[in-house]
């Protein structure tokens, strides 16, 4: 039996190592050590950093891998390159890697590339606050947003509407980024929503606009949830010829691209994307939607196959949508009803009586997750709603949890 090295034995990264035991190949999970629920499924734990190039490289070459890949997190993406080009394996290659996950050479792609993109300026972790309010005044305005290069799940973005947030934006990406740089870009005002790619040979063989239910968190609004589709038919023509664009500003051979843009007066802004299946129920959408198992066409892209893609389905509107409390705590009694309700075709709680639990900030917060399926987007949005909200939470101060709602 193959084995297929899975980045991550996270939430995100279950799904996926599930996938990979179906299709019949033995999954490795890698991680630092830790309580993941993905070494508890995977058919070998290996304890070593996803961003620890040469380990995840020794393991790979020991265990004679016919894959790598990961889902939901950037953190991995540049080793999970270079581990393809020294192995010589399907999906993104180092360069590629470096260009969806360090946003800085990333936005000069898109600038080289035609993708149309948000002004930007790039800052040494150094500058001091008094750069950082010279480059906001100067070249890119108010409102403006601080972004760590090197991060996902909303980590070290900040958004500052006037001057006297500098200074906590300033602080927050540098203490976040691991990198020496940052970026400060203009903030686009729009309707925020994203898109799911699957690239094969260089071409969009799937492609699914989706709309967002976002939460604001402490620094930015955080994405809570999906929903699809999206878009009028002259935004979603905008939206694929952009996609198409990034895809061969980034390099994208083949594989899961998953991309933030904003439709902002009239024009499609790409906001990032990365060589990756997306987070928050996004694979789960794109399954509803397409009518197929998106994380096993993942799996064999990654093995070097070519994936037949079904039409997209007019008749199924899929809703993906976290749980997130509105207050932290140490979870003293839970209560999970057995049976869904109809239009839901998945209910996964993440944690058990006795876990802390924290307030929903960022979206590694997340304690679950709710996916469902209906004629409209409306119909299949409540039936999550109702789904989260059947899930009983309490404290041990003895207060209900309060599970929050994303906005459009």
């Amino acid at each position: 039996m193959d084995n297929v090295l899975v980045l991550g034995a996270g939430v995100y990264q279950v799904p996926l190592i599930r996938a990979v035991q179906r299709l019949g190949y033995r999954a490795i999970a890698a991680s630092i050590p830790g309580d993941y629920p993905g070494f508890g499924i995977a058919d070998e734990a290996a304890h070593v950093n996803t961003v620890d190039r040469q380990g995840i490289l020794d393991l790979a070459r020991e265990r004679k891998v016919a894959a790598v890949l990961t889902a939901g997190t950037d953190v991995a993406i540049p080793t999970l390159g270079y581990v393809n080009d020294m192995l010589s394996l399907n999906g993104p290659t180092e360069a590629t890697a470096h260009l969806s996950s360090d946003k800085v050479a990333m936005k000069r792609a898109f600038a080289f590339g035609g993708v149309n993109t948000a002004r930007f300026t790039v800052k040494s972790v150094e500058c001091g606050l008094e750069e950082c309010l010279r480059s906001v005044r100067d070249e890119i305005g108010l409102p403006a947003i601080f972004k760590a290069i090197d991060s996902s799940g909303s980590r070290g973005i900040t958004k500052v509407h006037c001057e006297q947030d500098v200074q906590r934006a300033y602080e927050n990406v540098v203490a976040a980024t691991r990198s020496d740089r940052f970026l400060i870009e203009e903030c686009l005002m729009g309707d925020e929503f994203g898109m799911q790619l699957f690239v094969q040979r260089g071409k969009l063989s799937l492609f699914l606009p989706h709309g967002d239910y976002l939460h604001e968190g402490t620094g930015t609004a955080v994405p809570f949830g999906h929903y699809a589709p999206y878009g009028t038919p002259a935004a979603v023509g905008q939206m694929r010829e952009q996609a198409q664009r990034l895809v061969a500003a980034l390099g994208i051979w083949s594989g899961a691209v998953n991309v933030d843009a904003m439709y902002s007066n009239g024009h499609v802004m790409i906001i990032e994307a990365g060589a990756r299946a997306g987070a928050t129920g996004l694979p789960e959408l794109v399954s509803l939607r397409y009518g197929f198992d998106y994380y096993e066409a993942i799996v064999a892209s990654a093995l070097g196959d070519t994936v037949d893609v079904p039409e997209e389905r007019a008749d199924v509107c899929p809703v993906a949508m976290l749980m997130g409390s509105d207050r932290p705590g140490t979870v003293a009694r839970l209560e999970v009803p057995e049976q869904l309700p109809p239009s839901v075709v998945e209910r996964t709680v993440d944690f058990a009586v006795g876990a802390r639990i924290p307030a929903f900030n960022i979206g590694p917060d997340r304690l679950g997750l709710v996916v469902a399926g209906a004629s409209t987007v409306a119909d299949a949005e409540l039936a999550a709603y109702r789904a989260i909200d059947d899930v009983a939470c309490y404290l041990e101060d003895g207060v209900q949890v309060r599970w929050l709602r994303g906005r459009k």
